[in-house]
């Protein structure tokens, strides 16, 4: 089912990219309006196999069952062209009208203003009380993060006990990258506590999420410093640290979205990924205003609890973790759920 929503996926937004807004597939069998909504990105491609590809996901598994939606992706926006853009798409009467991004957040507030009666929805706004017909899409990933790093430490000490190491690539130094980076970070260090181990950690930004050759630099420097375990998170960025991983001979962990199978090339050497289930968020959100349940004025916050974030399954490496790790990470995500385990995320100042 998976294979089939992908393949779906990328067509109907071939016809998005191509020939504007696309229909749902049983658009003219529908009785009734469909709901116009549309999606922008804040930079890069809904192809990028990562981040903005998570969102995109949610809208096209809405359309291939059916749903009563009429949609428009549009890629990508310069910071100086948002508030145009969301003004020209709520003028078009697009009732719902989604920001993909932490930069989109501040010209949705602005133009969410001006057109009261329009739905928005923020992926990554951070907004101390967000606007009446706002809602705000945020995510605990520090949860899905930590349990990451607890696993990179544990596999670097299994495939090189003389001088383990793990390294990540993120890419702009934002909040929405660093709280990955703190989860991580503290997960290895509970590893290295917990097992009298000694994991070294290396880690830097790149400074944008779509630099792949200088991703695919930075990473090359820390596996030449000895990583064994690169984590990308950084979008396509953080994709050409994974591509480093795999040309060293090395093993990554994923971001956002299950990158087993958006990254095909790198399948072999990919231990897990970090969830961010924008996905399941953005379906959330259209579903909400379909039945006229929109949760304007508040927060989403995707958990572990509510699966809003997670860990992907270990594909290939499902039967090389060994037991007891697969034990000691449930129940890390176990202590993370009721709280007996904090992440350290915001408390600490950010990653070094």
């Amino acid at each position: 089912m998976n294979r089939c929503i992908a393949v779906a996926s990328a067509f109907l937004l071939v016809l998005a990219v191509v020939a504007g807004p696309v229909r749902a597939s049983s658009a003219e069998s529908r009785p009734g309006p469909r709901l116009r909504v549309a999606m922008l990105s804040d930079g890069g491609s809904f192809q990028d196999q990562s981040f903005n590809q998570s969102c995109r996901e949610g809208l096209s598994e809405l359309m291939f069952v059916g749903a009563p939606i009429f949609v428009q992706f549009v890629e990508p926006a310069s910071p100086e062209l948002f508030e145009r853009k969301l003004a020209a798409l709520a003028e078009r009467d697009y009732r719902l009208i989604i920001g993909v991004g932490y930069r989109m957040a501040s010209a949705i507030e602005t133009v969410a203003a001006q057109y009261p009666r329009t739905y928005f929805a923020a992926v990554d706004g951070d907004y101390e009380t967000p606007p009446h017909n706002v809602w705000a899409l945020t995510f605990q990933v520090d949860q899905c993060a930590f349990p990451a790093g607890y696993l990179a430490a544990a596999w670097a000490v299994l495939k090189d006990p003389a001088d383990p190491a793990v390294a990540w690539v993120g890419g702009a130094d934002v909040d929405s990258v660093n709280q990955f980076v703190v989860g991580f970070r503290n997960g290895l260090r509970l590893f290295n506590r917990n097992q009298n181990q000694s994991v070294r950690l290396l880690g830097g930004h790149v400074g944008s999420f779509d630099d792949f050759i200088g991703g695919k630099q930075l990473a090359a420097s820390f596996i030449e410093q000895g990583a064994d375990v690169i984590f990308g998170v950084g979008s396509i960025s953080g994709n050409g640290g994974i591509a480093a991983a795999k040309e060293a001979g090395k093993w990554a962990i994923g971001v956002d979205t299950d990158q087993y199978y958006t990254l095909i090339n790198e399948q072999d050497i990919l231990l897990t990924s970090c969830l961010k289930r924008m996905d399941r968020a953005v379906k959330k959100t259209v579903t909400a205003v379909l039945e006229n349940q929109f949760w304007g004025g508040s927060r989403y916050v995707g958990t572990l609890d509510n699966h809003g974030v997670g860990l992907a399954p270990f594909h290939a490496f499902e039967d090389e973790i060994p037991g007891r790790l697969k034990k000691e990470l449930n129940d890390i995500q176990r202590r993370l759920i009721d709280g007996t385990l904090s992440t350290g995320w915001p408390a600490e100042p950010a990653p070094n």
